[in-house]
């Protein structure tokens, strides 16, 4: 399978487990500023699914695993047999490993659940947010002023700096779930 055809597959197997919450996943979610993207967030969760499929290299794995380590709650990689034997031993202990079915109707084999992360960086996990949610964050705080016209860094950056871990952690997620289900609703 493709990577497009394993996210179907996946967030499909994902929602048949959890009823109500199709509409708390995305794709392609940027960390720091676009330099890396999770394939497919459960963002009730804040489960980051990274995706390998047969086509796949592994040698980015161990720099978009450290990165994901600092943003999410809980990570799985998702990889094709092939991969399995030489990804293990990459993979923190922490991380769930799932393998693709080899052909389509077949279900998704759990190799390892995935277990709490304990080392969230806020200023990695602020950089899941986009620009407008961001300012929306510093809104409530009620520190907007001066910030509309500050680079998304900087307005990030003071996000992370005003925020507890556990409120930034409960905020980022509340905005996600937010995105998820806009991109739902104007979906065609």
């Amino acid at each position: 399978m493709r990577e497009t055809d394993i996210k179907i597959a996946l967030t499909h197997h994902l929602a048949a487990g959890m009823p109500n919450v199709s509409s708390h996943f995305l794709e392609e979610v940027e960390l720091n500023g676009g330099e890396i993207r999770a394939d497919l967030v459960q963002v009730l969760d804040m489960h980051c699914y990274e995706i390998k499929s047969a086509a796949d290299s592994l040698t980015r794995l161990v720099g978009q695993g450290s990165r994901y380590a600092r943003a999410f709650d809980q990570v799985t990689l998702v990889t094709a047999e092939c991969h399995l034997k030489k990804a293990m031993p990459m993979l923190p202990p922490w991380w769930g490993v799932m393998v693709v079915p080899d052909k389509a109707g077949k279900t998704f084999k759990q190799v390892r659940k995935a277990k709490p992360n304990k080392r969230h960086e806020p200023d990695v996990l602020v950089t899941l947010l986009k620009r407008e949610e961001a300012l929306q964050i510093l809104d409530e705080l009620g520190v907007t002023r001066g910030f509309k016209s500050k680079s998304l860094y900087v307005i990030q950056a003071k996000v992370a700096e005003m925020l507890p871990l556990e409120d930034l952690k409960a905020k980022v997620r509340l905005r996600l779930i937010e995105r998820a289900r806009s991109a739902i609703s104007t979906a065609p």
